[in-house]
Formats: C-alpha cells, structure tokens, sequence
C-alpha cells in the first residue's frame, strides 16, 4: 500500500498538535497490553514479574510497530492481586481471577490503603515504568495506567458478586468503590512523584454492555468523578478515559468528568461520539481489534482508518487515530503497522480544526 515518511517524532507531533498547529499526519494509538508480550516472543507469566521483560515488550512494540505511546499498567487485575485477591497467570495470554479476596464487607474495616511500593505487583510496574522512561522516553509518550473503580472493584469482589451486590448491598459497594479510589490515587500519586508521568483510565466494566446507564450513575460516574479530580489535583493534567463496549447511553454523563480525551469501542460510531463529545474531549479510537486488525486484511484496515479519520479528524479538541481496544494476539504484523501507514496517508498535513 506504499509507505509514507513521518516528518516529526510522535513526541513532536502531539505537542504540536494539541497547540493548534499544523502536523504532518495524526497521532495514532495503537493499544496493546499484556500482548505486546506475545508479539515480542516474551511468556507473559514472566513479563508479569520482570521489569526487564516489560522494559523489551515496550521496545518492541515502539521499534517494530511504530507504536507512538507506551508503559505499563496496573491492569484490569493488579489492584485486586496487590490487595489479596489470587490470580491465576498464562504464558500466553492476560492474568485471570481465581479467587477474590473480598468475602465480606467487613473485611473492608481491616484492609488498608496498598502501599505501590510493596504490594502485589505495583512496585515491579514502579521499577519497569522508570526503565521505559529512560529507554524510550524520546521516542514515544510514556505512561501508565489504572482500572476505573468499578471495574478494579471486579477483581476484589468478584465480577458476578458485584453485579449482585449492585441489587442487594449498594451500602457496601458504595464503600468498596471510596476504598478503591484512594487506593488507585496512591498509585498515581507514585508513578507521578518517581517518574513524573501520567494515568489513563481504563474502565471496560462500566459499559453498557454489564451495567445499565442508571447503575453508571449510582456506581461508576461519582466514583470516577471524585478519581478524576483526585488525578489531576496530584498532576495537574486531566487524564483520558477508555470504556470498552456500549457507552452511548452514558455519553452525556462523561461530559461531566475532568478528562483530556475520551478512547471509544469500535461498537459505536466514532461519528456520533464526535457529535455528542467532540467539543468536550480529545477523541481516541476506534479501529476493530479484532474483526479488522486480527482478522482482516492490509486493505481492510486502510479502509477503516480512512473512514475513521473521514468522521472524526474535525472533532474540535482533536482526534488520535486508534484501535478500538488492546490489538489481540495473533493479528499479522503488517496488519498492526498498516494502522499508521494508512494515518499517514489519509491524514497528510493537518491540524485541530476548531
């Protein structure tokens, strides 16, 4: 399909772009989380607990597939593994929940606030996170991550618990989601005092696709509010936001929140979020991970970019090329890199158009 040249780093592009002045093409994000180990040929169990094998998945992940931002997270699990819950781990594929350490309420009277330092896994990702600083620092934007409390929530409780307990112990969910945002602050408050980097939000179980829009305003929105303000009160940035799934019923409610950009599912139309968010946030997406990227073809992919971009590159507060969640292992790799060559080519010479 050709290949066309960057002219600025990724580094160059976005600062630039975010001040309103012309770029050479989109920022593009593409996501990858625990599978950036796959494609690197890492056993992910031990990328878990080896900084040094995060440090060479990010490597990968920046120098063969352009990726223009990189870091490790907290993951869907990590604040629940750090706080007891047991996990069980794949050589190939994300960590999973065997057993949740939260069997009663109650037990939140003797659980403390998790300490990055020590608990879990939190200080491996502290320690990985200062090498890709160093590393890769230069090359692409560096940052890290945190579960949104409802769905960090599922990792201590239980997904299947929690959805009960929506019903029959709001009382208790309500505790667990205030104990759950001090805990993830303390852990921004870490990755920003040692490293000074940023937190996105990642908060898939918030979805419509697992809770109704009423139980996103009960349970997620004033958990993620007061999260949110928290962030940015220890940064001074507002962080952006990625829901997977359904979130057209809870568009107007993220207007209410204190973020930088909002990272959509490829299940709603990027159009339509421009439309409703656009003059709000920085929009982020939403390229099919797996029906397109994994399972698609190089030409697949260029249409879906070009369309993207044909809907959203006027979004008034900007718009970053991207998948619509973590690319999934198994996508061939000139798949993943036609995501960037197809930004460069349908992109050229532009600028937030507000």
């Amino acid at each position: 399909m050709g290949i066309f040249r960057d002219e600025m780093t990724s580094k160059e592009r976005r600062e630039a772009y975010f001040r309103g002045e012309e770029v050479d093409r989109l920022p593009c994000a593409i996501m990858f989380e625990e599978t950036a180990a796959v494609y690197a040929g890492i056993n992910v169990e031990e990328y878990y607990f080896d900084s040094n094998k995060m440090l060479e998945a990010e490597k990968f992940i920046v120098r063969e597939f352009g990726a223009e931002s990189c870091g490790i997270n907290v993951t869907l699990r990590g604040l629940g593994e750090a706080l007891g819950s047991k996990m069980g781990y794949s050589d190939s594929r994300a960590s999973f929940l065997i057993d949740p350490v939260l069997k009663d309420y109650k037990m939140l009277d003797n659980m403390e606030v998790i300490n990055p330092y020590k608990d879990g896994r939190l200080p491996i990702t502290l320690k990985a996170l200062g090498k890709i600083k160093k590393e890769l620092g230069n090359e692409a934007s560096v940052g890290s991550g945190v579960s949104g409390p409802v769905s960090a929530a599922s990792a201590i409780r239980g997904t299947e618990n929690l959805m009960k307990d929506f019903i029959q112990n709001k009382e208790g969910v309500h505790k667990l989601l205030d104990f759950i945002v001090e805990c993830n602050l303390a852990y921004v408050e870490a990755v920003y005092k040692e490293h000074g980097l940023m937190c996105g939000i990642g908060d898939p179980i918030s979805c419509a696709n697992l809770i109704s829009p009423k139980q996103f305003r009960e349970f997620s929105k004033p958990y993620l509010s007061k999260m949110i303000d928290g962030m940015y009160k220890i940064t001074g940035e507002k962080p952006s936001l990625h829901i997977c799934g359904k979130t057209k019923g809870i568009w107007n409610d993220l207007r209410d929140l204190n973020i930088s950009a909002f990272s959509v599912d490829n299940c709603e139309d990027i159009g339509e979020v421009k439309n409703a968010l656009g003059d709000k946030v920085c929009l982020v997406g939403n390229i099919d991970p797996v029906s397109i990227i994994r399972n698609g073809t190089v030409e697949d992919v260029y249409r879906e970019v070009k369309s993207c971009i044909e809907k959203a590159a006027d979004s008034p507060n900007g718009y970053i090329v991207g998948s619509g969640c973590d690319i999934p292992g198994g996508a061939p790799i000139e798949n993943i890199k036609a995501v960037i060559e197809a930004t460069k080519k349908y992109s050229e010479r532009i600028s937030i158009r507000r």
